[in-house]
């Protein structure tokens, strides 16, 4: 059994992939030209159903957290359940900062610059929270678990996939699609294998043993 202190470092490591995760999501949306993967689902949802982004987002990884816990349940951890419900106070501070410090006349350059870097800082995050073995967040832990099960997949085939997916499945219900879009389509799978070794750098530096 792991213990009590283990357990807390995974949840520090998770919250730290999570904190990092949001930045570059938020800043991707912040520059309106096309929201990730996850979050053109939750706009064609809640454009849809009247329900707010934070409403959307909460419903939509109960959902998955539903799923995995009848075909994965040993995948679900603390943090899978944390992160259902601590993602909207972090939304809404990033979109308070972003609003201030974010410049709204910008060259193509530097857009095009600031999509790429939120792309590398989501996957960067999401790398960390996955390592931490924590419990990443439900939605993230869907192609993670694809790579698990299938054993020629890696992962990041399975979140691009994954990421198709959420993208078809929100612009048609009206989410935002856009060069951004295409940007983060292209890079979060390559990336987030790519900070996987970074990822587990950061795990030996808190002293936490390789799995559960």
């Amino acid at each position: 059994m792991v213990s009590l202190h283990i357990w807390l470092r995974r949840l520090l490591m998770l919250l730290i992939g999570v904190v990092i995760t949001e930045f570059g999501s938020q800043l991707l949306v912040a520059l309106r030209v096309g929201a990730d993967p996850f979050m053109i689902l939750i706009q064609g949802i809640s454009r849809q159903s009247g329900l707010s982004y934070g409403q959307t987002s909460t419903a939509l990884m109960l959902l998955c957290f539903a799923a995995i816990f009848l075909l994965e349940r040993n995948s679900i951890r603390p943090g899978t359940v944390f992160c259902i419900f601590c993602l909207g106070p972090l939304v809404d501070f990033y979109a308070w900062l972003f609003s201030l410090i974010l410049p709204h006349d910008r060259s193509l350059p530097i857009t095009v610059l600031l999509i790429v870097l939120a792309c590398v800082i989501v996957s960067l995050g999401l790398s960390i929270s996955v390592t931490s073995h924590a419990g990443a967040c439900s939605n993230d832990l869907i192609p993670v678990i694809a790579h698990e099960k299938l054993a020629r997949m890696q992962i990041r085939t399975a979140r691009m996939l994954w990421d198709g997916v959420c993208i078809i499945a929100g612009y048609c219900p009206g989410g935002t699609l856009g060069i951004g879009t295409v940007i983060a389509l292209t890079l979060y799978g390559p990336e987030l294998q790519f900070f996987l070794p970074v990822a587990k750098w950061l795990s030996s530096l808190l002293g936490l043993p390789a799995k559960q």
